[in-house]
């Protein structure tokens, strides 16, 4: 088998790779746990809520939790994690440029360059995700 300078010898995920993972994870959690605090607010107001109003926190808490399920993919090298990460920051890629380029807003041209980054990062990790062995 010809080895190439992104596998690693365990067949296990690259560190960075699994840091990526991890912050994914952690930022997952903190977006889950936003739309979950949104939904159980304490206040009295509580039972004024209407259907509308929780649709945001509810959309949140589903994002976080589905970002969760992804991060925990990719930490353990599963391929269909590492495609679905790949598609995502692609196409954050596209949408900060979209966004930057019509607005001029030099921080969603930030993003986009982070996520790009991001997204060819996991690229070039792809043999670590082979998909007949996962």
């Amino acid at each position: 088998m010809e080895h190439s300078g992104t596998e690693t010898p365990s067949g296990e995920p690259a560190l960075g790779v699994k840091t990526l993972a991890g912050v994914t994870g952690l930022c997952a959690f903190a977006v889950a746990g936003f739309g979950m605090v949104s939904i159980v607010d304490l206040e009295p107001r509580l039972a004024s809520k209407t259907l509308l109003s929780l649709v945001a926190p509810a959309l949140l808490l589903g994002f976080g939790l589905g970002m969760l399920v992804l991060a925990a993919g990719l930490w353990n090298g599963l391929y269909w994690a590492w495609s679905w990460m790949v598609l995502l920051y692609t196409g954050s890629t596209f949408g900060g440029l979209a966004a930057g380029i019509t607005t001029g807003d030099p921080s969603a041209l930030g993003s986009a360059v982070v996520s790009g980054l991001i997204a060819a990062y996991l690229y070039r990790h792809r043999n670590e995700f082979n998909a007949t062995n996962r």
